[in-house]
């Protein structure tokens, strides 16, 4: 079964439009690495450092450094950019003398990443993951109060996609891995709950002119990614591609686009921090159910989810209501939160949206094991998920509902599995699960 041939027709003058965009965003990668371009601003922590009369300037210039500060001292220790999905960063520390004290200004500085091969780096500028992160950055968090670090400091080159971002250091907050944890709290789960209906509900419907600012995907981008699979993918699979995508990214509201518990910081007592969601590279417009779905299927584990997730969903749409939002009812968010429970195994089933373009060398194995977790916990959901409602809502039938779901887990194993190839390990997926099968988490 193939495609209508208007839709064929649709997907090649796509990539007609297309290619010659890859290929410039290619050649604008190589010349800013061969030749380091000026963007105006720090590429990079090693020029930050270089640079520390600018810093000094810009964040007294943007009021965060007192204009009559003394300056004593100004540090700025690298991050270890070999984790996987961290940008070059840095945190600063500036030490100065005012009115009698001594005081200290911790901020944290993120720029692109400087790992990887230019391809890398390509596929990275043509997801506008850098040019999303500034703009709402320097448009949106300070000006309405989000659940986020403040912003100090927010530049793009759209050109090369370089990055220059000074924000809040979230000193007193304390960060979950994406792998198992030890525990997650009630109040922390229903922190994360609010914060992501707290940013739903401020855009919901919102059409002013800044909202320009925020990538809207279009439909056309899918049936770009269903051609790429149009050959390894079965019909109904790639069904269930295009419909979950097509409806998680009708602009409803601002996604976070990535919100997992690795991109969520939390008070470390009370008093102490707050809330906040961090790297908004994959903002965009969207339905709010993809974000909450994102969360709790990836984030929480099994055995937590089944305990907490309903509860957590009733406590999200509440807050929906109660935050303004009208018009939206209960069955139409539970549809949408079956979409995008869906939508979020297709993203991590699709080539270059789900990390590994970017995994060389230990990064790679770090990434094998971080989605090795997300794939296990995606195939646990899907045991019991509503077939006979995804079949009625994806006009196919319950058992080609769940080949289409088993396909598309298989597809991450496979792609997995030649990761772990690539970087010389006689393991397997499995072996990695089985050696990482924290608190008995996995069932493989």
């Amino acid at each position: 079964m193939n495609r209508p041939l208007s839709l064929q027709i649709k997907v090649a003058i796509s990539w007609l439009i297309y290619t010659p965009v890859v290929v410039a965003s290619y050649m604008a990668a190589w010349v800013d690495r061969a030749l380091g371009l000026s963007v105006g601003f720090p590429r990079d922590v090693d020029m930050l450092i270089e640079r520390q009369s600018w810093l000094l300037h810009v964040l007294s210039e943007n009021g965060v450094l007192p204009a009559d500060a003394e300056i004593r001292s100004c540090e700025v220790t690298p991050l270890d950019s070999s984790i996987i999905f961290r940008s070059n960063a840095g945190i600063i520390k500036i030490t100065y003398f005012k009115k009698g004290e001594i005081k200290t200004l911790k901020c944290f500085a993120k720029f692109a990443p400087t790992m990887g091969t230019v391809w890398n780096r390509t596929i990275f500028n043509l997801q506008l993951n850098h040019v999303k992160e500034g703009w709402f950055n320097q448009h949106f968090i300070n000006q309405d109060d989000l659940p986020a670090p403040r912003v100090y400091y927010s530049r793009i080159s759209e050109v090369t996609g370089n990055l220059c971002l000074i924000t809040e250091h979230m000193g007193d907050d304390i960060e979950y891995h994406d792998y198992p944890y030890a525990s997650f709290p009630q109040e922390h789960l229903d922190l994360a709950v609010d914060g992501l209906a707290t940013l739903h509900a401020r855009y919901w419907g919102d059409t002013s002119a800044r909202m320009s600012k925020v990538q809207t995907i279009q439909d056309s981008t899918v049936y770009l990614f269903d051609s790429l699979v149009s050959r390894s993918w079965s019909m109904p699979a790639r069904n269930v591609l295009v419909r979950s995508w097509c409806l998680m990214n009708r602009p409803q509201t601002v996604l976070h686009g990535d919100s997992r518990i690795g991109n969520m910081m939390f008070p470390s007592a009370p008093g102490r921090g707050r809330f906040v969601l961090i790297d908004w590279q994959a903002t965009r417009k969207g339905v709010g159910a993809f974000d909450l779905a994102y969360f709790l299927v990836l984030s929480l584990m099994t055995t937590h989810r089944h305990e907490l997730e309903r509860p957590a969903v009733d406590l999200y749409y509440q807050l929906l209501l109660d935050k303004g939002v009208k018009g939206y009812s209960r069955e139409e968010f539970d549809d949408d939160y079956r979409h995008g429970c869906i939508c979020t195994l297709v993203l991590l089933s699709l080539p270059m949206l789900s990390g590994e373009v970017s995994a060389e060398g230990e990064a790679a194995q770090l990434f094998v094991f971080g989605m090795g977790i997300w794939r296990e916990r995606l195939r646990q959901y899907f045991l019991d998920f509503d077939y006979a409602w995804m079949a009625d809502k994806y006009d196919m039938s319950e058992q080609d509902a769940k080949k289409a779901i088993a396909e598309m887990i298989a597809v991450i194993d496979a792609r997995l599995n030649g990761v772990l190839k690539s970087t010389g390990s006689k393991e397997t997926l499995i072996d990695v699960l089985r050696r990482s099968n924290v608190a008995g988490e996995f069932d493989v």
